[in-house]
């Protein structure tokens, strides 16, 4: 009987089993691939973040159309490139924080999207893309449009189409790699942050994977660029300075650092050193051109080769100056160098010939860099050199007697011009301090041309303000305008002291600041200057890069536009040293004099 019970219990629990089987046995006998659609999203949910999203695309784009409009200069590939790109990223990154705020106010109302709403969003990036499209093409047409305007404004040969196009397409591919390596570091640091969280305390995990990521790349970084490319380009700008240049011997007159009766060897005044102490007129061309007798000029350098601290080559400079017979002048310039020592050969020969050579020039190199990079290394140094020069020729000219001291003057362009004005507490001490200056392509980050700027008198323009009544300080866009203000009104007779910084309305040199990323300077609010398109907007960020883009192309102008200040100097000394001169034919005597550096 228990037998028979027991096998009755065999049969059912086996029974029982049978129904369990069929029960959970699959219900379809196709078998499960690896393309099946769990598998997709899966991997889909894996390359998402590697993937740019749609907004931040839109938002980048729309950012590259204002990066095509018009700036100062006409613009090369490469500027349109970085310009375009750096705009893309600017934009994308807006776009990316438009979408997470989209996204954060969803999750807090606790919606999820449907069906119909993914459809219509689909539609919406189709709609979307095609106007992008559209939008990218006339924004291709009107910058090239707006190109050829600014190109007839600086007397500029206009760039192809061609160029711009390949510099939108250029500077795109630059932010999509950009893009996705920001998405590879995301990746990256969210994966070291899981591997680290394993082994690390639960306070040091949150920033794991960022420290470790970011760090290593800011140890590839700094030792690539600043041990290896910037330590290149030192030894490059070295060797460059080294370099004779072609055209140029040593000078014979004993007036000139260089020459036989010279302390400084002609070798060791630099590239440029050597070019300024072999170019310019001398005696015989000036007295030609008056038709009355010229003294010689005194052209005294201190080249960076001496290896000397700036203090201690401003004593050189000075010694220099003293043995060519510079303070026995009646007008003595301190000129201050851009970076590597270049000084303006229009300058220094309008001085020589206004004075009939009655004049002496003093400067001195501090560094072998363009001055770009310059100020990027050390903004201190032509401040320092500015400083010591200016300290050592004054401490000498109050050893003479009142009677036979020189007036002083002191001029910079560019660079020079932001380290000449950093000798002076403020406007006034540069005033009474000098019988004159010249300044030209003075940077705006200058605490003095920021005072004058700000001290202007209402209602006269930024970019050419009017200082009082214009007896001591002026401010021109064009030659012309040394002599009237702004409104046309002449200005009241030049004081004791007399004061002129050029700057063109189309300079970027002049014009860029840091500020331009967030602030809308006041120019971009009154009438744009004579050489400067009308069509030039500010737009936060994107200006900042245009005008910086604009920058390295400001050299390769004709004189009278952006960085080029040629001509107009005749006109400014003419005015600061109270020389009247045929201004049209003076000019024509020096130009066979310039050559390039």
């Amino acid at each position: 009987m228990f037998r028979f019970a027991r096998r009755n219990r065999r049969r059912e629990s086996h029974r029982t089993k049978k129904r369990l089987h069929k029960t959970t046995a699959p219900t379809q006998s196709k078998p499960v691939t690896a393309t099946s659609e769990p598998q997709v999203r899966h991997l889909a949910r894996r390359l998402s973040p590697l993937l740019p999203n749609w907004w931040g695309l839109v938002g980048g784009q729309i950012a590259s159309w204002i990066a095509l409009g018009p700036s100062f200069l006409p613009r090369r590939w490469w500027t349109t490139a970085g310009s375009v790109s750096l705009s893309q990223m600017y934009g994308y990154a807006i776009g990316s924080g438009a979408r997470a705020v989209r996204n954060a106010l969803r999750r807090n109302r606790h919606s999820t999207p449907s069906l119909r709403s993914a459809t219509a969003e689909r539609i919406t990036q189709t709609a979307m893309l095609s106007a992008l499209a559209a939008g990218t093409g006339v924004a291709l047409v009107n910058a090239s449009e707006r190109q050829r305007e600014i190109a007839r404004l600086v007397q500029q040969k206009p760039q192809s189409n061609l160029e711009q196009i390949a510099g939108f397409v250029i500077g795109t591919t630059n932010t999509a790699l950009t893009v996705g390596f920001v998405r590879f570091m995301q990746v990256s640091s969210a994966r070291a942050h899981n591997l680290i969280r394993r082994i690390a305390p639960a306070l040091a995990a949150p920033l794991s994977g960022f420290l470790v990521v970011s760090t290593l790349v800011y140890g590839i970084s700094r030792y690539l660029i600043r041990s290896q490319v910037f330590s290149r380009v030192q030894a490059a700008a070295e060797l460059k300075n080294l370099l004779p240049l072609p055209g140029r011997t040593p000078p014979t007159e004993p007036e000139r650092s260089g020459s036989r009766a010279s302390l400084e060897s002609y070798g060791g005044l630099g590239r440029h050193g050597r070019a300024i102490a072999s170019d310019g007129p001398r005696r015989a061309d000036i007295a030609a051109f008056w038709s009355e007798p010229a003294m010689e000029p005194v052209r005294a350098y201190i080249g960076l080769a001496a290896r000397l601290s700036i203090p201690a080559a401003a004593k050189r400079a000075v010694k220099e100056l003293d043995r060519a017979g510079g303070f026995e002048r009646d007008h003595l310039v301190i000129f201050v160098g851009t970076g590597t020592g270049w000084l303006n050969d229009w300058s220094m020969a309008a001085i020589e010939y206004l004075t009939r050579g009655n004049c002496a020039m003093v400067s001195m190199q501090y560094t072998v860099l363009t001055s770009a990079l310059a100020l990027i290394a050390d903004r201190r140094l032509p401040q320092l050199t500015a400083q010591s020069l200016y300290r050592e020729v004054r401490a000498h000219l109050d050893t003479l007697p009142p009677e036979r001291r020189p007036k002083l003057y002191m001029s910079g362009e560019s660079l020079g011009a932001f380290g000449g004005l950093s000798t002076f507490e403020n406007a006034t001490d540069m005033v009474n301090s000098l019988t004159g200056a010249v300044w030209a392509g003075t940077p705006q980050f200058s605490p003095i041309w920021q005072e004058l700027t700000e001290a202007r008198n209402p209602g006269s323009p930024y970019i050419r303000p009017d200082i009082g009544n214009g007896a001591l300080i002026r401010f021109s866009n064009r030659p012309g305008d040394v002599t009237h203000n702004a409104s046309g009104e002449p200005y009241a007779p030049w004081g004791e002291s007399r004061t002129i910084f050029l700057q063109h309305p189309s300079d970027p040199v002049v014009w860029w600041h840091p500020s331009l990323i967030w602030k809308q300077p006041v120019w971009f609010e009154e009438p744009r200057g004579h050489d400067v398109t009308d069509r030039m907007r500010w737009w936060p960020w994107v200006s900042f890069w245009q005008i910086s883009a604009d920058m390295p192309l400001s050299l390769a102008t004709p004189g009278g536009h952006a960085h080029r200040y040629f001509e107009e100097y005749v006109t400014a000394w003419s005015q600061v040293l109270g020389v009247d001169a045929p201004v049209a034919q003076l000019e024509r005597a020096i130009r066979p004099f310039i050559k390039p550096h």
